[in-house]
């Protein structure tokens, strides 16, 4: 099973819209050697549920996100691709566990938009730009993983 985790700062707007949209699209090409999480690096959120107006541009595209949490990225977590949501969850994630094993992007780095990073909607309330940002990048990271992991889809 090939592992993925989105990161963003408090796992309640970005990275778990990343990992529900993620999620649906893996199911959509049925795709199953993919196991998609998320994670946060700040502790302010942990066991709490995506945002509201994550839970609402979720809901208004039919992409369930049920039973999904806030969890803080640690130490001793590694993935085969780490995903990270801007430059700061980048050096973060370097701090919290500086012996990854995985592969770290960020999540625009497999997206054909000119930014590099992916804004927080929890202070610009930009929930809808995120989530075409997400849904832009997905699909080309799911095929630049079934490439590099050598895995088959359907």
């Amino acid at each position: 099973m090939t592992t993925v985790a989105f990161v963003c700062l408090g796992n309640i707007c970005r990275s778990p819209m990343a990992e529900a949209i993620m999620r649906q699209k893996l199911l959509d090409r049925n795709i199953q050697d993919i196991n998609v999480s998320s994670k946060g690096t700040g502790k302010w959120n942990l066991g709490e549920p995506p945002h509201e107006g994550t839970q609402a541009i979720l809901n208004s595209h039919n992409i369930p996100f049920d039973g999904m949490i806030s969890e803080l990225f640690q130490p001793t977590d590694d993935f085969d691709y780490i995903i990270a949501m801007d430059q700061s969850n980048v050096e973060n994630i370097k701090q919290i566990n500086p012996n990854i094993k995985g592969q770290l992007y960020k999540l625009l780095d497999f997206s054909d938009m000119d930014e590099t990073d992916v804004p927080d909607p929890y202070y610009t309330n930009n929930f809808e730009g995120v989530y075409k940002m997400v849904q832009s990048s997905c699909d080309n990271l799911i095929n630049f993983i079934i490439k590099d992991a050598n895995l088959r889809e359907g």
